[in-house]
């Protein structure tokens, strides 16, 4: 696994990331998206929730998986300059059930209370 990930949102406390594996490419040539990964930094340490996709997930073992998640918040806490301290949850949801909700991009001529497919 070749490991990219991309920022997608960051404020003073919290960061959230896109996991890719560059090892992969969907069907346009992208790299395969294989989780993504949320951190809340406090005093105490660093708080979050990883997602690894089912089928990313499946393929690594239980020990290489926990030792590419700890290495993964190893790199992304120790510059940050809070306590080395982090507990974060771990889950691989199968994407059967996945939904984006967001109006970005929307038509103006929409109901705000309406998404339309174009907008999932």
């Amino acid at each position: 696994m070749n490991l990219k990930l991309k920022r997608l949102v960051r404020t003073p406390s919290s960061e959230q990331y896109a996991l890719f594996d560059l090892d992969q490419v969907d069907a346009v040539g992208q790299p395969l998206t294989i989780g993504k990964l949320d951190l809340h930094y406090t005093g105490e340490g660093v708080y979050g929730t990883i997602l690894l996709w089912d089928e990313a997930s499946r393929r690594l073992r239980p020990p290489v998986r926990q030792q590419f998640i700890r290495a993964l918040l190893n790199e992304l806490s120790q510059p940050m300059g809070v306590p080395n301290e982090f507990v974060v949850e771990f889950f691989a949801p199968k994407l059967e059930g996945y939904e984006l909700f967001h109006n970005v991009g929307v038509e103006e001529e929409e109901d705000e209370g309406e998404i339309s497919e174009a907008g999932r």
